[in-house]
């Protein structure tokens, strides 16, 4: 079983050393060597708190990608490339603040891997003014999928409305025939909820309730109680929140006699969610956007597997994967973009890419076309 706790430690420490040797080098050669021999990109994510598994996890594969390519190829068209990661906790207003603080730096030329629905909407206005590639949000909220509004977000997973379409495609077969929903209190809840309920009513299935829980807590009582003494007993519950808030609704439902299924969008985290449930899936359904990180028959896990045990990582996960995907995205839009390198060349390297394959999982770019990936596969009472 993952141990979360070990990973995380892991890679702060590591972070903390890249930022140290960034700023050192910086220091010592001055703001001409860094623009000539690094190509730097900014991130927020959840490295600390409830949720902190997701984020470091997801950064933990795109930093496999980004240090191989460095270590191999000596960077991207004769640059390094250096990630300024900053926590955010998965709390938007540090978020904003961060997004700020990268924005101001010029040197930064896209911002990546951003984790959480409310989280990438706080930086959306920012984005969009600074005219900056948003690549590889680990969220699959409909904004990001409005090209007209935001026509500099890259996405790389498919949408929530996907998930949720074949999560309740799954269900129907299952013999579900109403669902309750139990949300997070914030723009991804609603996002999900909305997605869920499209999705049931296309499925002929009927929404019986939906019941709230705060974001970053386990406190699902009053939720549990909402959805459970409602009128009529649903035959699956619907979740939407990241991995401690959805085990401990799963637990405690089942405590209380629950015997129905669970279906869950992939941004619950499918190891951290197997860790805090103690490896016990049984009736539970969550949705995927990327291939099983222990299948090394496909060469795209092959390639992310070797490229963590580079860096000493022994821990294969799906939220890793998405993060090594999502970096070799931004690497092939970098390889691509015209020098002189700049926010703008970046987007239209980007945009060049067409159809990618990197090998097992494919992608598609193109201008005004952002959406990355469609695929959606569902695991099923843990085992695919």
């Amino acid at each position: 079983m993952p141990t979360f706790d070990k990973a995380t430690t892991l890679v702060m420490q590591a972070v903390r050393r890249r930022s140290a040797l960034t700023l050192l080098l910086a220091a010592g050669a001055g703001p001409a060597w860094a623009a000539a021999k690094e190509l730097r990109i900014g991130a927020s994510a959840a490295l600390s708190g409830p949720t902190q598994a997701l984020g470091t996890r997801y950064h933990a594969g795109a930093a496999a990608c980004f240090e191989q390519v460095n270590r191999q190829d000596g960077g991207v068209q004769g640059s390094r490339i250096t990630v300024d990661l900053r926590d955010d906790g998965y709390e938007p207003e540090r978020t904003e603040a961060n997004t700020q603080a990268l924005l101001a730096d010029a040197r930064v030329l896209a911002l990546f891997g951003y984790v959480g629905t409310p989280t990438s909407r706080v930086a959306l206005p920012l984005v969009r003014k600074a005219q900056i590639a948003f690549l590889g949000a680990y969220t699959g909220a409909e904004m990001l999928w409005e090209a007209q509004t935001y026509p500099t977000v890259f996405n790389v997973r498919a949408s929530y409305r996907e998930e949720a379409r074949q999560l309740m495609k799954a269900a129907r077969a299952d013999g579900v025939r109403q669902f309750s929903v139990m949300l997070q209190a914030d723009l991804f809840g609603r996002s999900g909820l909305e997605a869920a309920r499209d999705a049931g009513q296309a499925e002929g299935m009927q929404m019986l309730a939906a019941a709230t829980v705060k974001r970053n807590t386990t406190e699902v009582d009053a939720a549990l109680q909402a959805l459970l003494n409602a009128k009529a007993m649903p035959d699956a519950i619907f979740l939407v929140s990241a991995y401690g808030t959805c085990a401990a609704f799963i637990k405690q439902a089942r405590k209380a006699g629950f015997k129905g299924r669970f279906y869950t969008l992939s941004f619950a985290g499918l190891e951290p969610l197997q860790a805090a449930l103690g490896g016990d899936m049984q009736g539970l359904t969550i949705a995927q956007v990327v291939p099983n990180a222990q299948d090394a028959s496909l060469p795209v896990v092959a390639a992310y597997q070797q490229a963590m045990r580079a860096r000493g990582e022994r821990q294969f996960d799906s939220i890793s994967l998405e993060g090594y995907v999502a970096a070799r995205v931004l690497v092939e839009g970098l390889r691509r973009a015209a020098q002189p390198l700049s926010r703008a060349s970046v987007i239209s390297g980007l945009e060049s890419l067409g159809q990618l394959d990197l090998g097992g999982f494919a992608l598609r770019y193109g201008t005004g076309s952002h959406q990355g990936s469609q695929k959606v596969l569902l695991l099923r009472n843990g085992g695919r």
